[in-house]
């Protein structure tokens, strides 16, 4: 019994009911104009549609001068369009195409979302990817910074040197080091903040380096820094409360990836797939080209 209450079963029966309600209309349609596509019905939904991007757009209702002219566009749409289609002009527009599939998930993604995940389900994705919501560890540190334009061949030299200097009772960093944009006190950064400004290698260093001692030089996008870390914070498991519209949008996000691939598993086991595997490797960039190659 427990298998009819998993969500994924109702979104994967869901989109089978879908698809068999339109190949039934398919096949019940009637055999006048509307089956062989000659027949344009504009009706109480399309009209109600055009309507209301109308009104989205112009922050008013249409008078019905708007609407004939909406409607005449809707028609000289759908006569190209079809027109187009029956010419096949669709079929090698990538575009068009691409379009067509993004529609297709689109309907497999409102059926993951008409159904809210429950408690226990949002708990046990939560439970499953807690590392994902952890804060991270993070320091506060200061940091001298050397300049590689202003410093030159004597970057390194110069940085060392104020080191050992640092290492020395009741000397101030104050009197070392150049101008830095972004001032030299930074609290509380995680690594992934520190390497978005100053670059991986640095982010790395500044977590290993030890509290309340100078340390470096420490290579960074800008130059060389020696660097004092004054507070070390480790990583915090974070509480589903704190997380919870994260940990539901994820976890909506991994249901409609998941029902997008079943519901394209079902589909393609309807066609047959073949593959020119020697065209394919041939066209690879990495496959090597020799010049006696047979075409």
């Amino acid at each position: 019994m427990k298998l009819f209450k998993e969500p994924l079963l109702h979104f994967l029966t869901l989109g089978a009911v879908i698809f068999g309600l339109h190949a039934w209309r398919q096949e019940r349609a009637p055999d006048d104009g509307a089956a062989n596509g000659k027949r344009i019905e504009v009706n109480t939904a399309t009209i109600t549609r055009l309507k209301d991007g109308w009104m989205r757009q112009f922050q008013r209702s249409p008078n019905s001068a708007d609407l004939r002219g909406m409607v005449e566009q809707h028609i000289r749409e759908e006569v190209l369009c079809r027109e187009a289609l029956a010419l096949g002009l669709d079929r090698e527009d990538s575009i068009v195409r691409r379009r067509l599939a993004q529609k297709m998930e689109f309907l497999t993604q409102d059926i993951t979302t008409s159904v809210a995940p429950d408690e226990a389900a949002l708990k046990a994705f939560f439970d499953k990817n807690a590392a994902r919501y952890a804060r991270p560890a993070q320091v506060s540190f200061r940091h001298v910074y050397f300049s590689k334009e202003k410093r030159g061949a004597k970057l390194d030299a110069d940085a060392t040197a104020a080191l050992v200097a640092l290492a020395k009772p009741g000397v101030s960093d104050d009197t070392f080091g150049d101008s830095f944009l972004h001032g030299f006190e930074f609290s509380d950064q995680a690594e992934q903040d520190l390497a978005s400004q100053f670059g991986p290698e640095f982010a790395a260093a500044v977590l290993r380096a030890p509290v309340d001692a100078w340390s470096g030089p420490v290579s960074s996008s800008y130059g060389v820094h020696l660097v004092r870390v004054t507070h070390r914070g480790e990583p915090q498991p974070a509480n589903l409360a704190s997380v919870r519209e994260t940990v539901l949008r994820d976890l909506l996000e991994e249901r409609r990836r998941t029902v997008n691939e079943e519901t394209l598993a079902r589909m393609r086991q309807n066609y047959q797939v073949v593959i020119d595997e020697a065209a394919l490797k041939s066209a690879s960039s990495d496959f090597p080209k020799t010049a006696d190659a047979t075409p």
